[in-house]
């Protein structure tokens, strides 16, 4: 692809995707058999078993130019010319280490997919991540992707818009379909869209967009979640939570911290304190905050993430990590752990006490468990897959991820970030002023908090 400039992702398909499940539930003593779920492969009768997964490219603008290769061949797998919101869609085997190279910045899209879907499909994989926007920033007012997401009823609505200023947002599908939402400040809405359609949301304020949720159950996907001011190491963070927490389970949210620090965690849906934790340097703090989505504020930089610590739950996350900063992540202890680093330039990287150079289109493979403090001199993309030991054949039954853009993971946004103390009261203000307060205050509350599917 020339000399023009480049934007680079990287991933790799995890190399066995399947699912056991015990034949009598939360019965260790039962038969293991291979799972069926809705995402499970038609190659296997609805199995949960896949030899390949889809990489899914969305362009942005006309004209964007893209090539996809397989790393581990040293090979061009496949080339497009994509026009504005187009997709390119790309089946790659078990075991690949990846790599899409643009001429502009594309949406990327890890998916446990098995297939090209056809015309009518109706569901898809419901990936577990944050997405980037037009502009490579996981913060921004402008972003386009793929959706897949499946069926179901309103309250189980899988795509979140978080507002980190007072916004009014547009949604455009790629048939022209349009609605548009208003939400202030530190208010969130979700939303529904149809799998395998591109997508377009506007927003004349800054936004984060998430997919997936947690539902309590028996099964959970991990992720990563980015800082609101950029990048993932940092102060302030915006996320989906649930009231209905299984508190048999080694899971939740993770607090990995580089120094001591303080945090607060807020119901965004009331923007009550839930919760505050002391965490200490070079260590972690789990913990499961009931409210259906949360903000997390802390004096000192921190990474946040949800997993579980293996015995049920999976992940397939990636993590940007910026030159010159120290990053502190944890590996689930009571799992099967891949950590794969990635550059596209020779690049010395310090984990923990220890030195290696990581190589350009080379992963670094990486699987020791627990907490672990990075530092690098150039750009990396750390991505994180894990699944449990039990039974010790078992495999990485994943669902989706967002590949992150290389070159923009050390761009801030410029956003300005409303403090809770003064953002709730400050919503009151502005909706009461010249009217009768009371009953417009209550009618504004419930149209800006309300969830409910696009029209």
């Amino acid at each position: 692809m020339g000399q023009e400039k480049k934007y680079t992702y990287y991933g790799f398909i995890p190399s066995q995707i399947h699912l056991y499940v015990l034949n009598e539930a939360n019965n260790l003593t039962s038969d293991w058999k291979l799972g069926s779920e809705y995402t499970g492969s038609p190659l296997f009768d609805g199995k949960n078993l896949a030899v390949k997964s889809m990489v899914a490219v969305v362009a942005v603008e006309s004209d964007t130019n893209v090539e996809v290769y397989d790393l581990m061949l040293g090979r061009l797998v496949s080339k497009r010319s994509l026009g504005s919101m187009e997709k390119h869609l790309v089946l790659l085997a078990n075991g690949t280490a990846f790599k899409v190279v643009s001429d502009k910045l594309v949406s990327v899209l890890l998916l446990n997919y098995q297939s090209m879907p056809s015309a009518d499909v109706s569901e898809g994989p419901l990936p577990h991540t944050f997405y980037m926007s037009v502009n490579g920033l996981c913060v921004d007012k402008e972003f386009v992707f793929m959706a897949s997401e499946r069926v179901g009823e309103a309250e189980n609505r899988f795509y979140t818009i978080f507002a980190l200023e007072t916004s009014t947002v547009t949604v455009t599908r790629d048939d022209g379909e349009q609605n548009e939402y208003s939400l202030a400040a530190n208010a969130y809405r979700y939303l529904m869209f149809r799998s395998f359609r591109a997508y377009r949301i506007k927003s004349t304020g800054n936004i984060m967009v998430q997919s997936g949720h947690i539902d309590g159950g028996s099964y959970g996907h991990g992720y990563f979640v980015p800082c609101a001011e950029g990048g993932f190491v940092g102060r302030n963070f915006y996320a989906r939570s649930t009231r209905s927490w299984d508190i048999k389970r080694n899971y939740g949210y993770r607090i990995s911290a580089i120094r001591d620090t303080s945090v607060t965690v807020y119901n965004l849906e009331t923007h009550e304190v839930l919760q505050k934790l002391s965490v200490k340097g070079e260590s972690g703090v789990g913990f499961m905050p009931s409210a259906p989505a949360i903000a997390v504020q802390s004096d000192a930089p921190v990474t946040l993430a949800f997993l579980d610590n293996g015995t049920i739950g999976t992940g397939v996350m990636f993590i940007g990590i910026r030159p010159g900063q120290d990053t502190v992540f944890y590996l689930p202890t009571e799992a099967y752990v891949e950590a794969y680093f990635f550059a596209t330039e020779e690049t010395q990287v310090t984990i923990d006490d220890f030195a290696e150079t990581i190589r350009a289109d080379t992963p670094f493979l990486f699987t020791q468990p627990g907490t672990h403090k990075v530092h690098s001199d150039g750009n990396l993309i750390l991505q994180v897959n894990y699944w449990p030991n039990q039974p010790d054949y078992q495999g990485l039954w994943f669902t989706g991820a967002t590949v992150p853009c290389i070159e923009t993971i050390n761009i801030d946004p410029d956003v300005k970030l409303t403090p809770f103390e003064e953002g709730f009261p400050t919503m009151y203000l502005i909706i009461g002023v010249g009217v009768a307060a009371t009953t417009i205050i209550a009618f504004l509350l419930v149209m800006t908090k309300r969830k409910s599917m696009p029209e």
